[in-house]
């Protein structure tokens, strides 16, 4: 081993053993988890409010049909496709939910005390051996440095990933979803403002099929049919390319990424260690000819 790779590799392991010991990752990362769950649980929300108001509308224009009088408009048979992109956006934001709350474990699992205590103490007598037998060209078993590179993936991976998957969200992602969330809430209240009240208050004197017509009446002059439709459709249009923004912005961040970042890390882990074995190997092959 090279005086300048070891002294490279003693200052990584001390570095490493900073890190886990002030928790100063696990920190931010848990940050990120905490504001990725809550932007998760916020758009669940939206979704089941846009949903059951879409479920309101429905009714209402069923509602429009009172005793028997024979007028069939149901404008609000527009958001039945709508209202089905939403209940697969509701399980959609379940499943990123989920997916973060497996992440807030992970992090929580590499920051238990006990294996916090057992990765630093294993960095630092590994990094006390180098020192000592720097001078010995035979070096130390490949065995050493892979353990020790395992530990530094298993502890670090987690919160590296959280803190990358943060900044790419707020460099690629962040406006894309606080356009469609602003966007969504605009839909729920264009449907809620262009549904009729479904109140037909029968009062003493009055026949139930007298209370029923006057609320027809004032149904039809409260809301002009032509006019619903339109906002509708263009609610429709609305609510469906912001679903899918949503949907690619949850889907991409707490699905794809991850699983994208822990492919890299694996690779990564891989050819350093399968490098540094045939160092090892080349090392000793040498130190024997001679």
């Amino acid at each position: 081993m090279k005086k300048l790779n070891l002294w490279i590799y003693i200052l990584g392991l001390l570095l490493a053993s900073l890190l886990a010991g002030s928790k100063a990752l696990d920190h931010f990362g848990e940050e990120y988890a905490d504001k990725a769950l809550k932007r998760a649980l916020i758009s669940f929300a939206v979704a089941r409010t846009l949903n059951g108001l879409i479920s309101v509308a429905q009714e209402a224009e069923v509602a429009m049909q009172p005793a028997g009088v024979g007028l069939n408009v149901s404008p609000g048979e527009i958001l039945d496709p709508v209202n089905d992109l939403i209940e697969r956006f509701s399980l959609v934001m379940l499943v990123a939910a989920s997916a973060i709350g497996v992440q807030k474990l992970l992090l929580a699992m590499s920051a238990w005390e006990i294996f916090n205590y057992f990765v630093v103490g294993y960095w630092l007598i590994y990094g006390a051996i180098l020192i000592a037998k720097r001078n010995k060209p035979a070096g130390l078993h490949p065995l050493w440095f892979k353990a020790a590179m395992f530990l530094v993936l298993v502890r670090f991976a987690t919160p590296v990933m959280a803190l990358t998957n943060e900044g790419f969200y707020h460099v690629f992602l962040d406006n894309n979803y606080q356009e469609a969330s602003v966007e969504l809430e605009g839909v729920s209240k264009t449907i809620e403002n262009n549904t009729p009240e479904q109140e037909a208050v029968t009062e003493p004197g009055r026949s139930a099929y007298q209370g029923a017509k006057e609320w027809f009446s004032n149904a039809i002059s409260q809301l002009d049919i032509k006019k619903q439709i339109e906002a509708y459709q263009a609610a429709a249009e609305r609510a469906s390319q912001n679903v899918i923004e949503l949907i690619t912005v949850f889907v991409v961040q707490t699905i794809l990424f991850p699983i994208f970042f822990l492919w890299l890390i694996y690779r990564s882990g891989r050819s350093l260690l399968s490098s540094r074995s045939q160092n090892h190997a080349h090392t000793n092959l040498n130190h024997h000819d001679i």
